[in-house]
């Protein structure tokens, strides 16, 4: 395979961590970089001497000869850019995270990227992190039986901007797609019984917080709560008939496995609830987006689609989506896949 030339739009910001992981890339060379801000391209020499920069991605798109386009901006500026990736022969995309604002952005792009024959690959890390796949693999083994309930819970709210990376996670860990959700979401923060961080209080006004739960085909809820009183690492419980996985996204030592030998649902039963060994990797920055690039790249030449495709993306986003509508609706369930006459409806997502 021949040297796969990338291009990135986008460098600010999470746009620099997602550049600085290809020179650990085999095969492939980033080789140019669009951002309408002269500084950030200023920024990208210095970082990437001899890279070819660029005012606007049409312009990187007329110049230069990709394989491979990184999508880093921010989700309002994405939908134009896939278009034009996806029209001009690019063979893949690696896009952040959330794929987009609304659903019929997302519906329109994934359509656009399978016109133009393009891999689409949304930034969900978690689906390439060896952590979360040694969890969802002892999960499939029946570590815990079969799966019932969980809960997460994650600080600074953000439903749609942090939420997107945990309800694909959901799904992808306990191998089931979701059906409805019910739910509330809250703007702003608490101002007189927390810390207040004005900055978190700016993002809260666009992108709230959340309580709610997600059903999933399989039967098994997944309670969520979201909000900025939770000063506490990302966690995670997956309860299941045999037993549970407890994670605690700060380092590879905080998984809890406990469980019995059997299913029961005699909580006196002779066989006792005890704490296992479940062995998962170490978390590695940058390991699962570098996995990314070179599964995308893979993807590429065989026309498999990737391990978080811009399906996947869309269906996070309708959970998201579908705890606006609850919460509009009072709390009422919102039945997935969304229809068609509330795919349009808009959030403000980073």
């Amino acid at each position: 395979m021949s040297e796969i030339r990338v291009g990135q739009v986008g460098y600010r910001g999470r746009g620099r961590q997602l550049a600085e992981y290809w020179p650990d890339v085999e095969g492939a060379d980033l080789v140019a970089m669009a951002d309408m801000v002269p500084e950030h391209l200023e920024d990208a020499r210095t970082e990437f001497p001899g890279i070819s920069v660029y005012g606007r991605h049409e312009e990187m798109l007329d110049a230069e000869d990709l394989d491979i386009v990184v999508i880093a901006t921010g989700a309002s500026f994405r939908p134009p850019i896939v278009r034009d990736v996806a029209a001009s022969g690019v063979r893949g995309i690696y896009m952040e995270k959330p794929i987009a604002n609304s659903l019929a952005e997302a519906d329109a792009m994934i359509e656009q990227c399978r016109a133009g024959n393009t891999k689409l690959a949304i930034g969900h890390q978690r689906r390439w992190t060896p952590r979360f796949i040694a969890i969802r693999d002892a999960i499939a083994d029946g570590a815990i039986g079969r799966p019932t309930h969980g809960l997460s819970y994650w600080t600074a709210g953000r439903i749609g901007s942090n939420g997107t990376h945990f309800f694909d996670m959901i799904g992808f860990v306990i191998g089931s797609q979701p059906v409805e959700v019910t739910g509330s979401v809250h703007y702003g923060t608490d101002k007189e019984n927390t810390a207040f961080n004005e900055s978190l209080e700016l993002w809260m006004n666009r992108d709230p917080g959340a309580v709610g739960h997600v059903k999933y085909a399989n039967g098994y809820r997944h309670m969520i709560y979201c909000m900025p009183d939770v000063l506490l690492a990302h966690t995670h419980m997956f309860c299941g008939s045999r037993g549970r996985i407890d994670l605690f996204e700060i380092d590879e030592d905080d998984v809890l496995y406990r469980a019995r030998g059997e299913d029961s649902s005699d909580m006196r039963s002779s066989d006792p609830v005890t704490t296992r060994t479940l062995e998962t990797p170490p978390l590695v920055i940058g390991e699962a987006e570098i996995i990314g690039y070179r599964e995308l790249m893979a993807c590429i030449e065989s026309g498999a689609e990737p391990t978080s495709s811009g399906e996947d993306g869309m269906k996070a986003l309708e959970i998201v989506t579908g705890f606006h509508l609850s919460s509009q609706a009072g709390g009422s369930p919102v039945a997935l896949p969304i229809p068609e006459a509330d795919r349009g409806f808009k959030m403000n997502l980073h």
